[in-house]
């Protein structure tokens, strides 16, 4: 493996969500994860808040600093203020051009609430899409940007995913369809150069979970980094292990995944209850 895992990210002090999450999910890949916060926020997994951008200057020199000891081999990009737009492009952009990046493009929190307005979450996603490998929005955040309102079938996942192609400049898109109506089955649309692949997923009737966006796009990087061989490849297993990691959730309400879990062969063959 060259390089290592790099997270840029809010920082939740609950530990549930962002950096903290994304750099216990690459430990229990075996990885040693490095991260750069990308805002301050008061929250707990009942809900955030408030929220303040690290300064951009500063931002930038942590970024840079990273680069001395041999750069990333790949990054998650979690909340991502619009004042820190600039300062991440020029970052990306000196870096070479097989380091994978992946983006989450944070809108709304689990809970309600937002860093940005429309226009600026449009104008992040613009900057930001053409320069990262892969974007996973859920159907809210797709919904957002596209102005589509559908019924959220797997035809509408295909059609809002080439949306976000066409009018974002997106490389790759992994459409997350928790948020689809009903019982019935889930369906992520992993979009790429290669075409389509729908993932279904059996309904768990979960209450929610803080911090799933961020445990999946960081299993993405992660197994990127450890050596999975295509960006396909790595989106199955992650989407694999990710519905394993939700399927030991317990309780009512909001809850966490649990990454250490990971620790054991958990992904290949789930243990028992």
């Amino acid at each position: 493996m060259r390089g290592f895992p790099l997270s840029i990210a809010g920082l939740d002090p609950s530990g549930g969500a962002g950096l903290f999450q994304d750099l216990r999910v690459f430990s229990a890949l075996g990885l040693p994860g490095q991260g750069v916060p990308t805002a301050l926020t008061v929250q707990s997994i009942r809900g955030v808040r408030s929220a303040s951008p690290v300064d951009p200057a500063l931002f930038f020199d942590m970024l840079s600093a990273l680069s001395d000891g041999g750069g990333p081999s790949s990054i998650k990009i979690g909340l991502m203020p619009v004042s820190l737009v600039g300062a991440l492009s020029d970052y990306l952009d000196g870096l070479p051009g097989d380091v994978f990046r992946i983006l989450d493009p944070v809108f709304l929190y689990g809970t309600g609430g937002s860093l940005h307005s429309p226009q600026d979450y449009r104008e992040m996603a613009r900057a930001l899409f053409p320069r990262v490998d892969l974007v996973t929005p859920n159907i809210p955040e797709a919904q957002e940007l596209t102005g589509a309102i559908l019924e959220r079938t797997p035809e509408d996942l295909v059609f809002m995913a080439h949306r976000l192609r066409d009018q974002f400049g997106a490389r790759g898109v992994l459409l997350k369809g928790g948020h689809q109506a009903g019982t019935g089955e889930r369906t992520d649309l992993l979009l790429t150069s290669s075409g389509e692949r729908l993932f279904l997923h059996p309904f768990l009737g979960i209450p929610g979970i803080h911090g799933g966006g961020c445990t999946l796009s960081s299993l993405v990087a992660g197994l990127v980094a450890r050596g999975t061989v295509s960006l396909e490849a790595a989106v199955e297993e992650a989407l694999s292990c990710y519905q394993k990691l939700l399927s030991k959730v317990s309780g009512e309400g909001r809850s966490v995944l649990d990454p250490d879990l990971l620790r054991r062969p958990f992904c290949d063959s789930p243990p028992s209850s």
